[in-house]
């Protein structure tokens, strides 16, 4: 369900939009104007849930690659189907979405020294706050998030993938402000929910070149991942990270 308050934050596109549906709705009949609302609310919506669209920002959903494909996998890091998954892949190659608060979790110890103490650390987790804070305020949880897992990992955070795919203007500029890019994908098998195994498998059997496969960590992905490796393999086409794929 969309959170109501996604729909009020503004940019220059979406004031401009929301100022012709203002004119249009002041123009209307009561019952026209009932509808003309709940389309552009329906309108905002869509486009909040939807990167792909782009109505509020960049966001790389598919490249030109013309052998490889990304497999994704989200919100980790999950005990046990983050091993399975790894050893699901082989010899192919993924890119882990984690979430820093999980992460941080499974590290032992204390935190790492490199970050500024606080009283209460900002830790981006699996919700869509950041689409209605200030971008200035965003962008630090995004770059404190960025620093721990980089400390966890010691790989460089390249990229950032919005939880539900839920963005706003506000968002999308505490992205650019933190030095990310938002990362979404071309191809959905929405693996995480209800969705029959079969009807799971007959979407990924539909990744072509270039492509951007959303999946979630997990022991149901982990059992798809040797059979979607082998699909592409048998189409010419190879398991790879979003980094090479947008090489």
């Amino acid at each position: 369900m969309l959170h109501p308050i996604h729909l009020v934050a503004g940019s220059l596109a979406g004031r401009a939009a929301g100022a012709a549906a203002a004119a249009a709705l002041d123009a209307a009949p009561p019952a026209a104007a009932a509808v003309l609302g709940a389309g552009a609310l329906g309108t905002l919506g869509i486009a909040s849930m939807a990167p792909s669209l782009q109505a509020f920002g960049p966001a790389v959903c598919r490249a030109a690659h013309p052998t490889g494909a990304a497999l994704t996998f989200d919100d980790g890091p999950v005990p046990g189907a983050t091993e399975a998954l790894c050893e699901a892949l082989g010899s192919a190659r993924g890119t882990f979405f984690l979430l820093a608060d999980r992460a941080a979790a499974r590290r032992p110890g204390p935190p790492p020294r490199r970050r500024r103490p606080r009283a209460r650390p900002a830790r981006p987790r699996h919700d869509a706050s950041l689409t209605v804070q200030a971008p200035a305020r965003g962008a630090a949880r995004l770059r404190d998030a960025a620093a721990q897992l980089e400390d966890l990992g010691g790989q460089p955070i390249r990229w950032y993938r919005p939880p539900f795919g839920a963005t706003s203007p506000r968002l999308a500029e505490a992205v650019r402000l933190a030095g990310l890019t938002t990362v979404w994908c071309s191809v959905r098998p929405f693996d995480g929910g209800l969705a029959p195994r079969w009807w799971v498998r007959g979407r990924l059997r539909r990744v072509g070149p270039g492509d951007i496969v959303l999946l979630h960590e997990g022991l149901r992905a982990a059992a798809l991942v040797p059979e979607a490796v082998a699909g592409l393999r048998a189409r010419g086409l190879r398991a790879v990270t979003v980094g090479e794929v947008l090489a």
